[in-house]
């Protein structure tokens, strides 16, 4: 590549990047500003407000995590990209778009009144599905990345590392869906499922020395 494309290239790729983080930013600060502030003339009305609200601020820090998570992927996969196409800009403004609708969902899921299992199932259902096409769209990012030579000095442990991670996600969120049709607490798996990939991918990768040191 000569030094004038590769230079645009690069200001391409910073741009881009730029562009991501703030969007990122953005969002996961929006969480915050629907968050109720507790209220009471004694400690114990106050205490009293801080429980009726705590749906909201378990949202709160799920969705930060979630926003978190996410951009730390996009991070860790975009520090080694030298040139982007048209193809990844899609991908990635597709990926924007579910990180936007973040604090949506997540006022969806604070919302109050008797339901039905089936609207408990909807709401919280369409926040799984959301991060189960952001972490297919950061799946289809880095195989378009790696498969176009796009970021050639990614480290082969990186790329194993985020394809786990984005998979764990991906099964974790994945199953909770169907299973709000018949179990209220199927968010359990967005904790349950992405730790229980890794540990049992990092178990499967494990080398063949370590698992006879382990047997002796």
């Amino acid at each position: 590549m000569a030094t004038g494309t590769a230079e645009f290239a690069t200001r391409a790729v910073e741009r881009l990047s730029l562009f991501s983080d703030a969007v990122a930013a953005i969002a996961i600060t929006l969480l915050a500003i629907d968050l109720p502030v507790p209220s009471g003339p004694t400690v114990a009305a106050f205490w009293s407000s801080v429980r009726l609200n705590n749906s909201h601020y378990a949202a709160f820090l799920i969705s930060f995590v979630v926003i978190a998570g996410a951009w730390s992927r996009h991070h860790d996969m975009f520090r080694y990209v030298v040139d982007i196409d048209t193809r990844l800009r899609q991908l990635n403004m597709a990926w924007l778009l579910t990180v936007v609708l973040i604090p949506f969902a997540t006022r969806l899921l604070t919302s109050r009144g008797h339901q039905t299992l089936g609207v408990h199932a909807l709401r919280l259902g369409f926040y799984a599905l959301l991060q189960v096409v952001a972490s297919a769209l950061l799946l289809l990012m880095l195989r378009h990345l790696t498969g176009h030579e796009q970021a050639p000095e990614t480290p082969d442990p990186e790329v194993t590392s985020l394809t786990r991670q984005s998979y764990g996600w991906l099964l974790g969120f994945g199953l909770s869906i169907p299973l709000f049709f018949a179990w209220s607490y199927a968010w359990v798996l967005w904790i349950v499922g992405p730790l229980a990939f890794s540990i049992w991918s990092r178990w499967r990768q494990a080398p063949a020395g370590e698992d006879k040191d382990d047997a002796g």
